[in-house]
């Protein structure tokens, strides 16, 4: 057992991956703005700690006693001490032993992790009872001084997450609607470069026997799919030609062999009566039924109905048991047209619905029992029903009677069937077989078409005509 098969729309998986590849792209970018903005938070971050550092570091002076003494501006002064502790400063010797400090605590703080001299450059304190979060800090060297400033890790943490806070909100809100409109054009676009696609699929849909000349457009196709559809065209074209070969051949063979049937039926007819002559008549009547069915499933094949006549299908019935009466008389089968309510005309092909009804009824009268009836009936909408006393059709034969050369008597052709079948698929319709209460078999003919209204100009050949000729 095979497993199923799994179909996918091919605008839907691309689409899906596009907006997955936009989406990601958007978000790749939303977050290298932000660790770049980060970074540069940081390294201005690093730059007023170096810039607190000189200031503090130009303000030393040295006094008499070659002790430095630091004179800080008013708003320099007002900084450290306004802090709460949170931006701290040292000045220590070469040696690094604190001279100078914004407050005990910070000497304290700060003087275990300065780097070794005459290192300088950026340190962190780690957390600690007086500053919980750290701090971090940057020492410089400025003659035989070292300055060192610091500032809690807190303070720092506080002005990036409120300034990643503010940036992402204002993302969101530009990059949404930017991801959004993206994707949507992506797939807008997706839909237009497919389009040429769905319509050579619309057209591949309309190609089959009865339109053989239809060929898939290739105009406004991408070069990737311009050679498939190319390729496919050429195939059509070939099947075409060999579809048209081989109906001209049944026809034309068909045709040919009407007249040597004819001669032949003749030298039967003047051979002395007997059972060889009956038998030979015989042969020779379904031989050339088979031939006229052959002719009449090659016209059908060949050329579309035209189905835009109105039609009576009460006088197609008519018509149709008027053309078998004298086969039923010879059989003891009685045929009958059942009463049914006025029906209105129908757009079809008189002709061919005759045909197709007229096989019904022969099919009909070479299995009923002599004495019994073969009724005809008509159905709203479009419905033709024929009904017999036969043996009935098996429910396992019933599709396959109506394909060709598949007969259910000795002797026949197996095409009368099809060729029923043939002329409702030309209607837009249906044949099948049911079975009938108090046995036997009621053979149906649905038609689709509608009721006939003022007609358009007939664009179809006249010569579609198709003889009435039984199974």
């Amino acid at each position: 057992m095979t497993a199923p098969v799994r179909s996918w729309r091919l605008a839907t998986r691309l689409g899906w991956r596009l907006a997955a590849v936009m989406t990601l792209g958007v978000l790749l970018a939303a977050g290298g703005v932000a660790w770049r903005t980060l970074a540069t938070i940081r390294s201005l971050d690093d730059a007023a700690l170096q810039s607190q550092a000189r200031l503090v570091a130009d303000q030393i002076a040295t006094d008499a006693a070659g002790r430095p003494v630091l004179r800080l501006p008013e708003e320099l002064a007002a900084a450290f001490a306004e802090s709460d502790g949170e931006s701290l400063y040292i000045v220590c010797d070469a040696a690094g032993r604190p001279l100078l400090a914004s407050s005990p605590a910070a000497a304290a703080a700060l003087q275990p992790f300065l780097p070794r001299p005459p290192a300088a450059g950026f340190f962190r304190a780690p957390p600690s009872a007086s500053f919980p979060d750290g701090l971090l800090g940057v020492l410089i060297a400025r003659g035989k001084w070292r300055v060192a400033v610091a500032q809690a890790h807190e303070q720092q943490e506080a002005l990036v997450e409120s300034l990643l806070r503010e940036f992402l909100l204002s993302a969101v809100w530009l990059l949404v609607p930017i991801g959004a409109a993206t994707v949507t054009i992506g797939v807008l676009t997706l839909r237009h470069g497919l389009r040429p696609l769905r319509e050579a699929s619309a057209a591949a849909r309309r190609i089959g026997p009865a339109v053989p000349g239809v060929r898939l457009p290739a105009a406004g196709l991408p070069l990737e799919l311009a050679p498939l559809v190319g390729a496919v065209n050429a195939a059509l074209a070939r099947l075409e030609r060999a579809l048209d070969a081989q109906r001209r051949f049944a026809g034309e063979a068909a045709h040919a062999l009407r007249t040597p049937l004819a001669v032949l039926t003749a030298r039967i007819d003047a051979l002395p009566a007997g059972a060889a002559h009956d038998a030979l008549h015989g042969d020779a009547d379904r031989l050339g039924r088979l031939v006229a069915q052959m002719l009449a499933m090659s016209r059908l094949d060949g050329l579309p109905l035209d189905v835009s006549a109105p039609v009576d299908l009460r006088a197609v019935a008519a018509a149709a048991l008027a053309a078998l009466a004298p086969l039923a008389v010879r059989r003891g089968v009685e045929l009958e047209l059942a009463d049914a309510p006025a029906l209105p005309d129908v757009r079809g092909n008189a002709a061919a619905l005759e045909m197709a009804l007229a096989n019904l009824i022969d099919n009909a009268i070479a299995h009923a029992p002599a004495g019994s009836t073969v009724t005809v009936a008509l159905a709203a909408p479009a419905t033709l029903t024929v009904s017999d006393r036969g043996p009935g059709v098996p429910a396992a034969e019933r599709a396959a009677v109506f394909g060709r050369f598949h007969s259910r008597r000795p002797g026949g052709a197996g095409l009368g069937l099809a060729i029923v079948a043939g002329v409702a698929a030309a209607h837009g319709g249906s044949a099948g077989v049911e079975p009938r209460d108090g046995g036997g078999a009621v053979f149906v003919l649905r038609l689709g078409t509608v009721a006939a209204g003022p007609l358009a100009a007939a664009d179809h050949a006249a010569d579609q005509i198709l003889p009435v000729q039984p199974a």
